[in-house]
């Protein structure tokens, strides 16, 4: 699995670039088909950013959120990537069953 960080506007810190890291990669227990993760980090006037795209087999997962905050951002972007993941897990499972049912 790649990952792929990127910072718009700033010289993103080791820490914050370590913790994106390490919270990106648990994304990987909820759904195995995960092939790699663009995380690009921005900084708008008042705003801070952060748009998730994943890529899942076939499917590419787009997530992104913003707040006042960097890390906060990152956050909320992880809790939603990780209810669409599993939507999309749960989704591929009952169109496997439907499959196997019907043959």
């Amino acid at each position: 699995m790649y990952l792929n960080i990127t910072a718009r506007r700033f010289r993103l810190p080791d820490d914050l670039r370590q913790y994106v890291e390490e919270k990106s990669l648990k994304l990987g227990r909820y759904h195995e088909g995960i092939l790699g993760m663009d995380i690009i980090l921005g900084w708008e006037r008042q705003s801070r950013y952060v748009e998730m795209i994943i890529d899942v087999n076939q499917r590419k997962v787009i997530v992104k959120e913003e707040s006042d905050d960097l890390r906060k951002s990152f956050d909320l972007v992880l809790d939603r990537a990780e209810r669409q993941l599993k939507k999309h897990k749960a989704k591929v499972r009952s169109t496997e069953k439907d499959k196997v049912h019907s043959a």
